[in-house]
C-alpha cells in the first residue's frame, strides 16, 4: 500500500497528480522546502522544478529536469511590405498638396 495521498503512475512510478493545478501546489511545497533548507543552510531533498503530463496514465508528474529546450530558429529573411491602399492614398494625396507623409507600414486584418 502506498502512503501517498495521490496514486502511483504504473508506468513512471511517478506521483500521479490528477490535475495540473495539483502538481503546481506541489511544486510550490517543493520550493518552499528549498527555501527554508537555503535559509537554515541544510540540505533538501525537492528538486521538482517542472511538471509535465504523462501520455501513459494522463495524469500529471513532478521533475527535476528543466523543461525549457532552446531551439534555435533560422533567420528568414524579411519581406518588403505592400502597403495597404488606405496608406497608398493618403501618399498620392499628400504627395499632391505637398504635406510631408508619415504613414508606417501598419498590417491590415
Amino acid at each position: 500500500m502506498s502512503h501517498h495521498r495521490h496514486p502511483i503512475c504504473q508506468v513512471s512510478g511517478k506521483i500521479r497528480y490528477r490535475e495540473p493545478k495539483d502538481a503546481k501546489v506541489a511544486l510550490r511545497h517543493a520550493d518552499r522546502h528549498r527555501s527554508r533548507a537555503r535559509l537554515n543552510d541544510v540540505p533538501c531533498s525537492h528538486r521538482e522544478i517542472h511538471s509535465y503530463n504523462c501520455p501513459e496514465c494522463d495524469g500529471w508528474h513532478l521533475t527535476s529536469q528543466s523543461g525549457w529546450e532552446v531551439r534555435p530558429v533560422p533567420a528568414t529573411p524579411l519581406t518588403e511590405r505592400v502597403p495597404a491602399p488606405a496608406a497608398e492614398a493618403i501618399r498620392r494625396m499628400a504627395t499632391a498638396t505637398g504635406l510631408a507623409a508619415a504613414v508606417t507600414n501598419v498590417a491590415v486584418a
